[in-house]
Formats: structure tokens, sequence, C-alpha cells
């Protein structure tokens, strides 16, 4: 139930980022709750990476924007997970990696900025959210 409830609003928040984007400077929605979902549980990358993937076709017409950095997120984890134990240095390292993708891309820092502070809000919740669920 999670994983589809976080695909629509992703989708929700593409569609708030299409309708809103000259009027006002927003978060990118769905890159944000896609990366905090992905942060918060390394599992959820089978259905993180296609929507990903549809995020940067929809926004940039390429599949090569957030994609690549977000693919090699559940490996690098897993490596830094096995060798340095869990910790919220990597995964936050892996946030900025992936976010500043951005930023080439004609996004503004603003935006970069909201869109980090949203993700590791989803991140914080969603963590929270699998932690009560085992």
């Amino acid at each position: 139930m999670t994983a589809l409830a976080i695909l629509f609003l992703a989708w929700l928040g593409s569609s708030f980022n299409l309708a809103f984007a000259s009027s006002m400077v927003q978060p990118d929605w769905a890159l944000a709750l896609l990366i905090g979902s992905l942060l918060a549980h390394r599992a959820n990358w089978v259905w993180v990476l296609p929507g990903i993937a549809m995020h940067d076709l929809i926004f940039h017409w390429s599949l090569w924007v957030c994609l690549p950095a977000a693919t090699a997120v559940p490996l690098v984890l897993i490596y830094l997970d096995e060798h340095l134990g869990v910790g919220l240095p990597q995964r936050l390292f892996m946030l900025l990696l992936v976010t500043m993708m951005m930023l080439p891309w004609g996004w503004s820092v603003q935006a970069w900025l909201l869109t980090v502070s949203l993700t590791v809000f989803v991140w914080y919740v969603l963590s929270k959210q699998y932690a009560y669920a085992t």
C-alpha cells in the first residue's frame, strides 16, 4: 500500500510542478517522495527507479538527469552499510548527490533546498513507518 500511495503522490506532485512552474518556487515533489522512500528502505528500488525514470522523462525528456545517480544509491548503500554500518552520513551524501543533479537542468537553488527539505521529511516519516511495521 505504501508503494502505491507514494507513486500516486509523486504523480500528483508532478502535476503540481507542471501546473504551477511559472508562478511560484516549489520543490520537485515527485523526486522528493521517491528519493525519500528509497533512503528510508533501500529495498524500495524495485518501484522507485521506474518512478524516477518517468520523472526524468516527464520533466527533462531524458533519462540522464537523476536516474543514473539514483540507480547507484541502492548499490552504494549496500556496500556502505556492510562496511560502515547503517548510518546517517552516507544517506545524506546520497541525498545530496541525487538532488544536485537538478541544478544544471534549470532548477533554482531555492527549489533545490525545498526539495532536499521535503526529502528529509519524507525520509523521516517513512523510516518511522517502516520501523513500526517490523
